[in-house]
C-alpha cells in the first residue's frame, strides 16, 4: 500500500512513518520543515514530496499528522488531488476541531479514520499499546480498517464528546498543572531541589520536564482546541483555592475531610496502595536506566 504521511517530520509523524515502513508499505512524507524532513527521509530511504498535494496524489492512505489546528486546512488543500479510492486518517489528540471536515469527506464516499494514539513517539514496539478510535460515519467498517492497519494495538472505541471530555482531564489539565509547576521551579535553584527532593518530587519533576520538551504551539493547541478544557481548569482552580484556604487558616479538620473525600472516591476505582508501590518501582527503573546511560 502507498502511504503518505503529511507532517512526517514531526514527532508523531516520524513514529507513523517508521511504523508503516516497518510494515513494508511504500511511504512518502511531506512537511513544512523541509530541511529536517529531507534528512529524515534520507535516513529511511523514502521519498520526500515537495508539497502535501504531491504526497497525497498517488497514495492509498493519507495520514495527517500535523498540529490540531492545521488538520482541516491540510485536508481541504489535498482533497481535489486524492485518488477516488484513497483513505484519509487523522491522529489529533482533540477531535472537535477536525470532525466536521472528516464527516464531510466521509459523506463523499471516502474511507476515513479518526484515531488518537494513547502513547508517545518514544514507543519503539507498539504491540499491546492502545489507540483510541472516534467513529466518523460507519463505526464497524472503521474499526475493521483500524485493525488492518494496527493489528497489534488495542483499539478503544469512544465517541467524540467522551473522547474530548477525557482529554480535557487526562491531557489538558495534566499539561496545565505541569507547565505551571515548571514556571515556578524555573525561578528556583532546581539542582538543589533535585538533591533535597524525595520520590514524589522526583516523579513530578520528571513529568514536568518531559512536557517542557514539547513544542509550545502543540501545548497551546491542546489547551485551546478542546472545548471542555476551560471548565475543568476552572474546577481545578476552584478546588485548589478551597484547599489553599484550609492551609492558610490552619483548618486541619477541613483539610483532612477534603483529602478523605478524594481518597474514598479514588479507592472505589483504584487500589491506591498498588499505585504507591508502582511509583517506587517506576522511579527505581528510571534511576537504573539513567545509570546505564551514564555508564555505557
Amino acid at each position: 500500500m502507498k502511504v503518505a504521511i503529511i507532517g512526517g517530520a514531526g514527532k508523531m509523524g516520524r513514529w507513523f512513518t517508521r511504523y508503516f515502513v516497518q510494515q513494508r508499505h511504500d511511504v512518502t512524507i511531506s512537511d513544512i520543515d523541509e530541511v529536517n524532513a529531507r534528512r529524515f527521509a534520507r535516513s529511511l530511504g523514502i521519498r520526500l514530496s515537495h508539497n502535501n498535494s504531491e504526497a497525497a496524489g498517488s497514495a492509498d492512505l493519507i495520514a495527517v499528522c500535523t498540529p490540531i489546528t492545521a488538520v482541516p486546512k491540510v485536508i481541504k488543500e489535498i482533497l481535489d488531488d486524492l485518488n477516488p479510492s484513497a483513505a484519509v486518517m487523522e491522529i489529533s489528540s482533540v477531535k472537535s476541531p477536525v470532525m466536521p471536515i472528516m464527516k464531510k469527506i466521509a459523506l463523499m464516499g471516502r474511507r476515513v479514520l479518526s484515531v488518537h494514539p494513547l502513547f508517545g513517539p518514544g514507543v519503539e514496539d507498539p504491540s499491546g499499546e492502545r489507540i483510541a478510535l472516534v467513529p466518523i460515519h460507519d463505526a464497524a467498517s472503521e474499526i475493521d480498517f483500524a485493525k488492518q492497519l494496527f493489528p497489534n494495538l488495542e483499539i478503544i472505541l469512544v465517541d467524540l464528546e467522551r473522547h474530548d471530555h477525557a482529554m480535557a482531564l487526562t491531557l489538558s489539565l495534566t499539561h496545565f498543572i505541569n507547565i505551571v509547576l515548571a514556571s515556578m521551579l524555573a525561578k528556583e535553584n532546581v539542582e538543589e531541589l533535585k538533591n533535597l527532593g524525595g520520590t514524589t518530587f522526583t516523579m513530578q519533576l520528571l513529568l514536568s520536564e518531559s512536557i517542557m520538551t514539547e513544542n509550545p504551539k502543540l501545548c497551546a493547541s491542546i489547551q485551546m482546541s478542546n472545548p471542555y478544557t476551560i471548565q475543568y481548569l476552572e474546577k481545578f482552580l476552584s478546588e485548589a483555592y478551597r484547599l489553599m484556604q484550609y492551609v492558610r487558616e490552619g483548618e486541619e479538620k477541613e483539610f483532612s475531610k477534603f483529602f478523605n473525600e478524594a481518597y474514598s472516591a479514588l479507592s472505589e476505582h483504584e487500589r491506591l496502595a498498588d499505585s504507591y508501590e508502582a511509583m517506587y518501582r517506576a522511579l527505581k527503573t528510571i534511576r537504573n536506566s539513567s545509570g546505564d546511560a551514564a555508564n555505557p
